[in-house]
């Protein structure tokens, strides 16, 4: 009878090994199937091989199946996050946001979370743009934010929303959004200097529509919060000239004009005549003859030649 015991015993342990054996063995297949997908760039197959593998690891109380545990799991991440960027460049933005969250979700290190985190905040403000172009800007915002909820030093975000209170005409909150950006990047940021530059001339347009109907005040405040952004054009600064002509402010016109004549590649009879015009308001006779005279072309030349021989003789 003892031996009986011991035969059964020994069938078993053997029965157990054997099991055991195959078990892992499966585990190991499923291991390879699943780098031999995500080398294929097949990621949903890979996916379900790495889960495969997983589940059975988890069965078994066993050093091998702890270290193919381990590389399992953290395979899976890796793959959840290059399935994620495919379907992220495909422009399937809810899949890739499902996916990137799943990876968030299931990452046992903080890099792959950082990873999968950074990732989101990248769709969601891509998912932003696509509202803003088809001109849903509440979508829109709700998306920017979202983007910036999940990586707050994330610039791109912060210009997006800006150009949406830009079409909004929401000209605050323009405003705080793009000092909010200009502040949070460096002057070598490629996104601060195109904000600065958006800002700029959104200010010095501003300008000119205050000029054509002859809001001379109003133009020099939008000129200048242009120029706080960043240094303006020829054009600008002939507006300018032209804004400080109408305050009087004869001095800033001269100042003004001169910008302009030293950025002015082109013909430079308009921004003389401005010149002139401030240099004769400030009581200069002799300079401003002498700048009239240098108006040679354009709508303006009647009226310095009108003013040389009769006004400032």
């Amino acid at each position: 009878m003892n031996k009986l015991r011991l035969v059964l015993s020994v069938a078993f342990i053997s029965f157990g090994l054997l099991a055991f054996s195959q078990t892992i063995n499966e585990a190991g297949d499923a291991l390879n199937n699943a780098i031999s997908h995500y080398k294929a760039k097949n990621f949903t197959s890979a996916i379900e091989e790495y889960k495969k593998c997983i589940e059975i690891c988890q069965s078994l109380d066993s050093d091998a199946a702890y270290d193919l545990l381990d590389k399992a799991e953290s395979s899976l991440t890796k793959t959840y996050l290059s399935l994620g960027l495919a379907q992220y460049k495909a422009k399937k933005f809810d899949q890739a946001i499902s996916t990137f969250e799943t990876a968030q979700k299931q990452a046992k290190d903080s890099n792959s979370q950082k990873a999968a985190t950074q990732y989101l905040s990248r769709v969601y403000n891509s998912k932003g743009t696509l509202f803003f172009n088809k001109d849903k800007f509440a979508e829109a915002l709700a998306a920017f934010d979202k983007s910036l909820q999940l990586d707050p030093k994330y610039v791109k975000a912060v210009y997006c929303k800006t150009l949406v209170y830009k079409k909004q005409d929401n000209i605050p909150a323009f405003v705080a959004e793009m000092d909010k950006l200009i502040a949070m990047g460096s002057e070598t940021d490629k996104t601060v200097r195109k904000a600065k530059s958006v800002a700029s001339g959104f200010f010095i347009a501003e300008g000119g529509k205050a000029l054509q109907v002859q809001k001379y005040a109003k133009a020099v405040e939008m000129l200048n919060k242009g120029f706080a952004y960043k240094s303006g054009n020829s054009q600008a600064y002939y507006f300018a000239a032209i804004a400080y002509n109408g305050l009087k402010q004869w001095n800033k016109a001269i100042e003004s004009a001169n910008k302009a004549l030293s950025l002015e590649k082109g013909s430079k009879s308009n921004i003389y005549f401005e010149l002139a015009k401030a240099y004769e308001g400030a009581g200069n006779k002799t300079q401003a003859r002498t700048t009239y005279a240098k108006v040679t072309d354009g709508p303006n030349v009647a009226a310095a030649k009108h003013k040389i021989e009769n006004e400032l003789k």
